[in-house]
């Protein structure tokens, strides 16, 4: 099983994904930000240099430079994981069909989590870590410049009858029961 979890930053992607992760015997996650700050914080110049050219503008980084991040985890995982926040644009997707199409995989179920975004700046300043891509205005233009860049992406998933749209407001366990209705 393949699950894809889309949505705006502080939509609950990760914590929805790790519930069910837990759900489905600990099935792996595989988050695009968890890898590339993973990346760049071991050092990789690749993506030291992508983060501050991209990431501390709000943007996508190119799905080249990420999908190889990603390709690996998802050919250790076999068959079944959850992928959060990928693909986010229509270069990730071209990518990640034709990866799914030559390795005999198929997605179950896209979730896309939706919020306000005044629930969307309530959550980033509870949960501000400290990072420099969790400042206010980038947040904002991340919000902005990728949401354009998703339309593509869910209109696909939506004429593929993969797609759930649920709100990410409210109780944690209310939605989760709600992803669960979905699968």
């Amino acid at each position: 099983m393949i699950i894809v979890f889309i949505g705006p930053p502080y939509a609950g992607k990760d914590t929805q994904g790790k519930l069910l992760s837990q759900q489905f015997g600990n099935m792996p996650i595989f988050s695009m930000g968890h890898l590339i700050r993973e990346a760049r914080e071991s050092g990789n110049k690749t993506f030291i240099k992508a983060y501050d050219n991209y990431s501390l503008k709000g943007l996508h980084l190119p799905t080249a430079i990420k999908f190889p991040l990603l390709k690996d985890k998802m050919d250790q995982a076999k068959t079944e994981f959850i992928l959060d926040n990928f693909p986010a644009t229509k270069g990730d997707l071209e990518m990640l069909n034709d990866y799914l199409s030559k390795t005999n995989k198929k997605i179950n179920k896209v979730i896309y989590l939706y919020i306000s975004e005044e629930e969307m700046m309530r959550r980033f300043k509870n949960a501000f870590r400290g990072r420099k891509d969790d400042d206010p205005d980038i947040v904002a233009a991340r919000r902005e410049i990728q949401g354009q860049d998703r339309i593509p992406v869910l209109e696909f998933y939506k004429n593929q009858n993969l797609l759930a749209e649920i709100n990410g407001e409210g109780d944690i366990d209310v939605i989760y029961k709600k992803i669960l209705g979905q699968l």
